[in-house]
C-alpha cells in the first residue's frame, strides 16, 4: 500500500510538472537562444543589434537577456501558445506599450487566467499605472515568422511596423480592407490602437520600379 501511494505521489507530481507548461493555454517555452534571435529579427539590425532582449521566464514572465544601449527592446510576445509575435519597441514604447505586454505576461505566469490579466492591465490603465505614449511610438515586426490571432485563426503575417495611433478609426484614414497593403487600423477607437503598414519584400518593390521604367 505505501508503496502504491509513492508511485501515485511521483505520477501525480509529474503530471502537475508536464500540466504547469501549458496551464490556462500559456505558451510553451522556446530555446533561450533561438528566442534571442527571433526576438532580434523583428527589428532592423542597426536597432536590434544593440536593443536590450527579452525572454520569457516560466513563473516570472519577462525578464532581460542582454541588455542594450539604445533604448529599443525586443521581445517575442505570445499571449497564447500558438501565436509568435517578434517586436521590437522604439524607446517611446518600450516606456509605455511594452510595460503593459511585460506585465500581462508576468500576471499570467503567476496564474490569472488571460481574461484576468487583461482586466488587471485596463484596471491600471484607468488609474494610471500604465499610459499612452506621450509621442507616436514605432514597433517594428519585421520577422517573417509572425504568426498572429486574427480574432478567428492563427494566420502567418507579413513584416509590417505599428505606429500608436491612440483613439484612431479605420474611417478615419479610409481603410476600406480592399486593398490589402493599404494601413488599417488594429484596436482601432481605443487608446492602444495602432496603424498597421505592411513592409514590401524589397525584390517586389525593385521588380515593381523596374516595370515601371518600361
Amino acid at each position: 500500500m505505501r508503496l502504491l501511494f509513492v508511485f501515485f505521489l511521483m505520477t501525480f507530481q509529474f503530471a502537475m510538472l508536464c500540466w504547469s507548461g501549458t496551464d490556462q493555454g500559456l505558451p510553451p517555452l522556446m530555446q533561450r537562444d533561438d528566442e534571442i534571435s527571433l526576438a532580434q529579427k523583428a527589428g532592423p539590425p542597426g536597432i536590434a543589434n544593440d536593443a536590450t532582449i527579452y525572454v520569457l521566464e516560466r513563473g516570472s514572465g519577462y525578464t532581460i537577456a542582454r541588455k542594450g544601449t539604445n533604448g529599443f527592446a525586443c521581445i517575442v510576445h505570445r499571449d497564447r501558445p500558438d501565436t509568435l509575435e517578434p517586436e521590437c519597441f522604439d524607446p517611446e514604447g518600450t516606456e509605455s506599450l511594452m510595460r503593459m505586454e511585460l506585465d500581462h505576461a508576468m500576471f499570467r505566469e503567476q496564474g490569472m487566467s488571460d481574461e484576468e490579466a487583461s482586466r488587471k492591465i485596463d484596471v491600471g490603465f484607468a488609474t494610471g499605472i500604465y499610459r499612452i505614449p506621450r509621442r507616436t511610438a514605432i514597433t517594428y515586426m519585421l520577422s517573417d515568422k509572425n504568426k498572429v490571432f486574427n480574432g478567428e485563426k492563427v494566420i502567418s503575417y507579413p513584416p509590417h511596423i505599428m505606429i500608436s495611433a491612440p483613439y484612431l478609426n479605420n474611417s478615419d484614414i479610409g481603410a476600406d480592407f480592399k486593398d490589402p497593403g493599404m494601413p488599417w487600423v488594429l484596436n482601432e477607437g481605443s487608446p492602444r490602437a495602432y496603424i498597421i503598414v505592411v513592409v514590401r519584400d524589397r525584390t517586389e518593390a525593385n521588380t515593381r520600379e523596374t516595370e515601371n521604367k518600361h
